[in-house]
């Protein structure tokens, strides 16, 4: 695997950063467009880490202990970093592929110089990424007293649709297009720790439109993992984790942009008690979506697929809060009615599924309320005698 080159140029309005990876003799390209974006001096750093994260689009295609970075350099830290990037970011690819955790050997640089960090004045103002779930409204609502601006990557309805609901002034667009031959089915696919990219993505919105805070919207229950590996815990929100977060705060500081500050209203909340707050916030009920398929590259045409365990999890999470009138009036359908969702029902209260769904202690607690409330229904009856 190599990184081999970025670059930045401005078209018309906007900023492009074009990334060139080579994998088995193969060239891959990543394009990410800023809309109205306006290059700023000293962004090779901060586009140059960005690459860093988009390549783990293309080693996942046929995983390799050797990676050379040719577009930059790293120190022996960075490196460090980089790898537990890897190594647990890409857990719960390995796992789900029943691979060998890989044995890193990174080289760097060669006639590159290491990028020293910037530390520009920034405007007072927090910069909330907005990714169409209930948990950045509940971030918007709790930081409403200060300036606050938006990015959205890849913008779907929902995304835009919260943005207005807000009131954003400042929403700025992030067009990312992924090559193509990612596709070919010669190739293993699977998760990359996509808040990670959004993270490191943030740091070049921040600095090319004048922010000085990122809010993370990371919740508590993002540290509990799914399944052991290995020897390794696997979490499917490793990313979003206490752990990366952490990790990413330090770094930034170190080695890119020492003038940011980061905050994260949600991480001290459990995904219950995100839910029971979401729940008052009714102006985005219509417009919020938490289901991944409504998020992949070729989308349903559906908001909620009423399938999946983040459907259940989310259903059974806003319905001790809701009207049954209200939450089909979001998920089309009574879930609890549906006899396909008990064996997703059970999955949730004995082994957390690779969704962003909150931990199994509080997901039982979910289904006791649920069942307080209404224990006539096809699949609560089934899932009372269980917990």
């Amino acid at each position: 695997m190599i990184y081999k080159s970025y670059s930045i140029k401005q078209i018309s309005k906007s900023t492009q950063i074009d990334f060139l990876f080579e994998l088995d003799r193969k060239q891959f390209q990543t394009k990410v467009v800023f809309k109205n974006t306006k290059p700023t001096k000293n962004l090779d750093n901060l586009v140059f880490h960005l690459g860093l994260i988009e390549m783990l689009n293309y080693w996942k295609l046929k995983p390799s202990n050797e990676i050379s970075i040719e577009a930059g350099d790293l120190d022996k830290e960075q490196v460090k970093f980089l790898k537990k990037v890897i190594i647990h970011g890409m857990g719960e690819f390995i796992y789900k592929n029943k691979l060998e955790f890989p044995k890193l050997k990174i080289t760097s640089g060669k006639d590159k110089e290491i990028l020293k960090p910037i530390n520009p004045r920034l405007k007072e103002r927090i910069l909330v990424p907005i990714g169409g779930g209930k948990d950045t409204p509940l971030t918007i609502d709790l930081l409403k007293k200060h300036k606050l601006g938006t990015y959205i990557l890849n913008p779907k309805k929902p995304q835009l649709d919260i943005a207005k609901l807000s009131n954003m002034k400042d929403i700025v667009i992030v067009e990312r297009t992924l090559d193509k031959k990612i596709f070919d089915k010669k190739y293993l696919n699977g998760h990359v720790p996509f808040s990670a990219f959004l993270a490191f993505l943030g740091l070049i919105v921040a600095r090319t439109h004048n922010y000085n805070t990122i809010a993370f919207s990371w919740e508590k229950s993002s540290n509990e993992g799914n399944v052991k590996y290995r020897g390794k815990n696997i979490n499917h929100q490793w990313s979003k984790s206490q752990e990366f977060e952490d990790l990413f705060r330090k770094y930034s500081k170190k080695y890119l942009i020492k003038s940011i500050k980061f905050k994260n209203p949600l991480r001290k909340y459990t995904e219950t008690e995100i839910i029971k707050k979401f729940a008052e916030l009714k102006q985005y009920h219509s417009s919020f979506v938490s289901c991944n398929r409504a998020y992949t590259i070729k989308p349903t045409n559906t908001k909620w697929c009423g399938e999946c365990s983040k459907c259940l999890f989310v259903y059974a999470s806003l319905f001790p809060y809701l009207s049954k009138e209200e939450l089909y009036k979001i998920f089309k359908k009574d879930l609890f009615e549906d006899k396909n969702l008990i064996p997703v029902a059970k999955q949730l209260i004995s082994n957390k599924p690779f969704e962003c769904v909150g931990t199994i202690k509080e997901t039982k607690e979910i289904f006791k309320e649920c069942i307080k409330k209404d224990n006539q229904s096809i699949v609560l009856r089934k899932i009372a005698r269980l917990i």
